[in-house]
């Protein structure tokens, strides 16, 4: 619902010419303008109203009991300059004007203030122009966009123009808080390039968007059904761990002289080939050959002949008047001797030969 301006009648000069307005930034708050107006030496009997504007504004309205109050506390903090509290800046101005404050983008960084000053003397007093900063992690340095704080009528405010053009083909964007943006694509105010409707690609981004939504929730809502389809169930894995290995004997007919092949043993990996029991048989006897062969160790020199078996080392009658029993040789082809022997037989074993030699020391 709209309604007209509030002029004239509608408002009460008395009362207006003794409110001041303040104008705050970011973290300012109510309390703030209360302790700069005690540390002023402005007690609550001199203030009669104390209002805060809309939600995001940083505005609040001082209206002075008498106008004697109302002047002496502008003088005191020289009006338009900021008072700061706590970090946070203030600004104290006549009511009936606005402080508005414009962001200056797309100049280079060597313009001077002084010109972008001049840029806006046509729509009100300039009040400051200040560099904004740019922060990465520990990087801090300007960013080359101009804050300029401007004093205006209300009606000058929406005269300001979003891009300023100059003869040389700079051009400077001016962003206000509070209004409306200016759409580069189609310079239209009311929104954004990617939300323009004349722009294909944020047409296109657009719709793909909303279609690939929906393709997610259709794929989800047909997916759930198809993974419950295709989980195995615990008795078809039972089946598959319990199925007994099938086992095919192999047999061949003769049939109108073709050989017909009823079916295959199949063998497994796993399983060994078994040996029958002749073949056991004949390969112990081989062995046993083998190792008796391997065993036996002959020596022959002057006149004295030896023979070690397995069991027992039997000597010539000739050079040895008693036999004698030695214990068992392993099945590795060299014995162990005993000292005794060695002292009474002793021996001299000829390595270099194919055959073991054993020589008695003359």
């Amino acid at each position: 619902m709209h309604l007209p301006a509030l002029t004239g009648s509608a408002l009460v000069d008395s009362a207006r010419e003794r409110t001041v307005k303040v104008k705050g930034k970011r973290g300012c708050s109510m309390m703030g303008v209360v302790n700069i107006l005690t540390k002023n030496g402005v007690e609550d009997t001199d203030v009669e109203w104390l209002a805060s504007g809309p939600p995001g504004s940083a505005e609040y309205d001082v209206t002075f009991a008498n106008s004697d109050k109302c002047r002496s506390f502008l003088s005191r903090v020289s009006m338009q300059s900021s008072v700061t509290h706590s970090g946070v800046q203030y600004r104290f101005f006549k009511y009936g004007k606005q402080l508005v404050t414009c962001r200056v983008h797309w100049l280079p960084a060597f313009i001077s203030d002084l010109a972008i000053a001049d840029m806006f003397k046509g729509f009100g007093q300039v009040v400051s122009v200040e560099h904004d900063t740019l922060k990465v992690g520990d990087f801090v340095t300007r960013s080359g966009v101009r804050i300029v704080t401007l004093e205006c009528d209300s009606n000058m405010t929406e005269a300001i123009p979003h891009i300023l053009a100059f003869d040389c083909g700079s051009r400077a964007l001016i962003a206000m808080r509070g209004r409306q943006p200016l759409c580069l694509y189609c310079q239209e105010v009311g929104h954004v390039r990617n939300t323009c409707p004349q722009n294909i690609n944020s047409i296109f981004k657009h719709n793909q968007e909303s279609v690939s939504g929906t393709k997610v929730v259709k794929d989800v809502a047909q997916t759930a059904p198809d993974v419950a389809q295709k989980a195995p169930s615990s008795n078809v894995k039972e089946t598959v761990a319990e199925r007994p290995e099938v086992t095919v004997e192999q047999s061949s007919t003769q049939k109108d002289d073709f050989q017909v092949v009823v079916s295959k043993k199949k063998k497994s990996s796993g399983q060994k080939k078994q040996i029958s029991a002749e073949e056991v048989t004949q390969t112990e006897k081989g062995e046993e050959k083998m190792d008796a062969h391997d065993l036996e160790v002959r020596g022959e020199k002057r006149g004295r002949k030896g023979l070690i078996t397995g069991s027992k080392r039997i000597c010539d009658k000739d050079n040895t008047n008693s036999s004698e029993e030695l214990s068992l040789l392993p099945q590795n082809r060299y014995t162990m001797l005993e000292v005794d022997d060695l002292e009474e037989h002793p021996l001299v074993i000829d390595l270099d030969s194919q055959d073991l030699n054993m020589t008695p020391v003359d």
